[in-house]
């Protein structure tokens, strides 16, 4: 029994296979996924900053917002690639901001007061990527309580 105790550890143990590729998504895909949405929505709406002030006021908050998503999910990646103590804590915090992150980007038109100027195609952008976000969540989430391996690797 101990035989077989100590192979499962050996089995599961260390950053590989989905964890690695969630590790891989934090620290890579998150951050190159979140700097290419900002060039593209500023390239996109910088030429009606003037026509409409607030929106200017949007992109800025959202700015603020995605350089500190950038940050935590890098935090997160390399402390559950590292096997740091608390990684998978930190990496649950993360995936809650990112979670508060799709929430407040849903109701950001509206507190800043552009939600009656944007076009249909910005909302159902921003709806869509709040689903994303959502799936996002409940994958990683579901995995990082479940997966073996995160157990082992972690315990």
């Amino acid at each position: 029994m101990e035989e077989y105790r100590n192979e499962q550890l050996k089995k599961y143990s260390g950053v590989r296979s989905w964890l690695l590729v969630l590790c891989i998504v934090l620290t890579l895909g998150i951050p190159i996924k979140t700097l290419y949405n900002l060039i593209i929505m500023y390239q996109d709406s910088h030429k009606y900053f003037q026509l409409l002030p607030n929106l200017a006021i949007y992109f800025y908050i959202d700015i603020v917002l995605s350089l500190i998503i950038i940050v935590l999910s890098i935090r997160a990646g390399i402390a559950l690639w590292t096997i740091k103590p608390r990684a998978v804590k930190t990496a649950k915090n993360y995936l809650f901001l990112y979670l508060y992150y799709a929430v407040i980007s849903l109701f950001l038109p509206i507190i800043v007061g552009i939600y009656t100027k944007i076009n249909e195609a910005l909302i159902i952008e921003i709806i869509l990527s709040g689903l994303q976000a959502l799936i996002f969540f409940s994958i990683c989430y579901v995995y990082l309580n479940v997966s073996n391996r995160v157990k082992v690797t972690y315990s």
